[in-house]
């Protein structure tokens, strides 16, 4: 058993004045002070482009010694943007095989070290290097693309499309974490700046840097009080590394293996009442809804626009935190703060738009367009 004894987040920002292993110390002490434990087994770190934006290999031993737990086991995970969720798993894994007792899992990374083209060209790394990258055509390229093929095959007007980031923005405001803490209306995000026709600005994730951590233990630690939650399984898969060569583009086949290794069906996602995804963008969004059997193809958007996956809907209330969209995307830390985000959704604590009574929930954390995807099972305690 794998138990969430703390979790803590920092506001997604840009943080000019704050290196990366300050930011990770600030998400660190918040999980170790609440929890008065003055040692771990396992210092996990995910993160994906600190080596290339503030270049220190073995990040996280420096950060294990920098907030003052020497002698602690580090391990530093890459996964793209998946990073973050990759080193809960590592991390659970420690647990399960008793390697480890207490394991500290923090994610981090910084954007904002260099000018935005700098920048962009690090994000380029998430994708093939051997083919997108290559073209320079960029996430949301890409991203333009598939909602083109989308709104063809589908019927689906620009409007319908619109409705995911209102939903995530009307999230986000209330989340004190969020970096976009404003609302949007559909006309506000289809006449937003074009980026790559018929993608607007306001279906993209904004960049900013960030850190959160959770304290992963094998039981309940009288130190360190009640846990908030419990980590059932976390489970991966890989894929194509470009859409351009799957069967559907619009299907994220790694997401479907790593749901059915999961043993999650479209019944069992029913049963969950909250999740975290991973909404790079509106269509990746739609397209992970689809692929997880939770919406039929093709329907998605109404199904958003409808209110479905809000409080007070008949779905699961999907991304309460804002998501990618609104809270922000600090790459390499995403999946920590979806699996803060959930943990303190069953604990009944989470300071935003909260899920009453929710037993189960979700987190789904995807690199690029599918060329991995893992996914998170948690439950209440």
């Amino acid at each position: 058993m794998a138990l969430i004894l703390q979790a803590s987040l920092t506001r997604v920002n840009r943080y000019y004045e704050k290196d990366v292993r300050k930011l990770a110390a600030e998400a660190a002490f918040n999980v170790i002070d609440s929890a008065t434990v003055d040692d771990v087994d396992y210092v996990v770190v995910g993160s994906s482009l600190s080596y290339l934006q503030s270049p220190q290999l073995d990040l996280a031993s420096y950060i294990a010694g920098y907030i003052g737990l020497r002698g602690a086991r580090a391990l530093t995970i890459e996964a793209g943007e998946a990073s973050g969720l990759a080193a809960v798993q590592v991390a659970k894994s420690l647990i399960d095989s008793n390697h480890a007792e207490r394991v500290l899992v923090v994610g981090v990374d910084k954007l904002t070290d260099h000018v935005s083209s700098e920048t962009y060209r690090h994000l380029q790394s998430i994708y093939d290097t051997e083919s997108d990258a290559v073209y320079n055509i960029g996430h949301a390229g890409i991203a333009g693309l598939l909602m083109r093929l989308y709104m063809s095959r589908y019927g689906v007007s620009r409007e319908d499309m619109a409705y995911w980031p209102v939903i995530m923005h009307s999230h986000g405001k209330s989340n004190p974490y969020a970096m976009l803490r404003f609302n949007v209306s559909v006309e506000k995000v289809i006449s937003a700046m074009p980026v790559a026709d018929p993608i607007t600005l306001l279906d993209l994730y904004p960049i900013g840097d960030g850190a959160s951590a959770i304290l992963l233990s094998s039981h309940e630690d009288s130190k360190a009080g009640d846990a908030i939650a419990e980590l059932v399984r976390v489970e991966s898969a890989t894929g194509y590394p470009s859409p351009a060569l799957r069967d559907d583009p619009l299907f994220i086949e790694s997401l479907e293996e790593a749901s059915r290794r999961l043993n999650m069906g479209t019944r069992e996602w029913e049963r969950v009442d909250v999740i975290e995804l991973h909404d790079t963008s509106t269509i990746t969004a739609y397209m992970i809804l689809e692929t997880l059997g939770i919406v039929d193809k093709g329907r998605a958007p109404q199904e958003v626009a409808k209110g479905r996956f809000t409080v007070g809907g008949e779905g699961p209330v999907i991304n309460p935190s804002g998501g990618l969209k609104s809270r922000g995307h600090p790459v390499g830390a995403t999946g920590v703060y979806q699996i803060a985000e959930v943990s303190l959704q069953l604990a009944g604590e989470f300071p935003g738009v909260r899920v009453d009574d929710a037993k189960l929930g979700a987190v789904i954390s995807i690199n690029g367009h599918g060329s991995s995807s893992y996914v998170g099972l948690l439950r209440s305690v």
